[in-house]
């Protein structure tokens, strides 16, 4: 009496499970068609590229369109399989779980929100050589989690973007002129006039050296055994290397 009327409703529920495959089978086509095209639109650079011309930025825009995408099927999904009730037990549900988790993952939360911070700020573009926290390099990554530096030796410098945002950035890419310096030592007996004038007239006879800013000399530090004079000069940067 209790196993018949069990089988009974078991056998239903499989039979009703067997009619709903072409309706999920739509269902989960619909999806996969929404989610792929949000991917094939947000892999077009050029849109992006002219709505924002910094690359963190487009990469970001792009990141959210897959999301909104992936969110349109979803819910289209639940709508022709006739569960759209379920939508608001998910919500509340993943409320509830990303509470959860942003108080386990904090840290990652904090990142992921300083490079949303830092693509609109704009601190740096891509290639920029900047000094980030102690740490030197040309800018060539800003992911959800780090910034990513080239330093001079070639090696990966991984910073996190909460560092990062709370740092202070020194931007040596961001205006074309630089000033670059240097000192030279001579005997205290010498003639320090004639020093400065001599070195002020290599630097002025110098073609990349800016013409202004001029050039600048001046004795630096006066000592028993050595004097020591500072001269700086000015260069373009788009046209002169520094190091060189």
């Amino acid at each position: 009496e209790r196993i018949v009327p069990m089988m009974e409703r078991l056998t239903s529920r499989l039979k009703q499970a067997l009619n709903y495959i072409p309706l999920l089978t739509v269902a989960v086509l619909a999806f996969l068609v929404i989610a792929f095209s949000g991917w094939w639109l947000a892999a077009r650079r050029w849109p992006f590229e002219r709505i924002a011309p910094n690359a963190f930025i487009s990469d970001l825009l792009r990141q959210i369109l897959r999301l909104v995408f992936i969110g349109l099927g979803f819910v289209l999904a639940l709508d022709i399989v006739g569960a759209t009730a379920v939508i608001g037990t998910v919500i509340g549900a993943a409320g509830i779980v990303g509470l959860a988790v942003g108080f386990a993952v904090r840290d990652t939360v904090e990142n992921y929100i300083a490079s949303i911070l830092l693509s609109l700020r704009q601190p740096f573009r891509p290639n920029d050589f900047v000094e980030i926290a102690g740490q030197m390099g040309s800018v060539i990554m800003l992911t959800s989690r780090a910034t990513v530096l080239l330093s001079v030796d070639g090696n990966h410098i991984r910073i996190p973007n909460s560092t990062v945002f709370k740092s202070v950035i020194t931007n040596y890419t961001r205006h074309p002129e630089r000033r670059f310096g240097f000192e030279v030592g001579i005997a205290p007996a010498g003639d320090l006039q004639m020093a400065v004038d001599t070195g002020m007239a290599v630097l002025e006879e110098l073609d990349f050296i800016l013409k202004k800013p001029g050039p600048e000399a001046r004795i630096e530090k006066l000592g028993d055994s050595t004097v020591q004079l500072w001269f700086a000069g000015w260069i373009d940067q788009r046209e002169t290397s520094l190091l060189r």
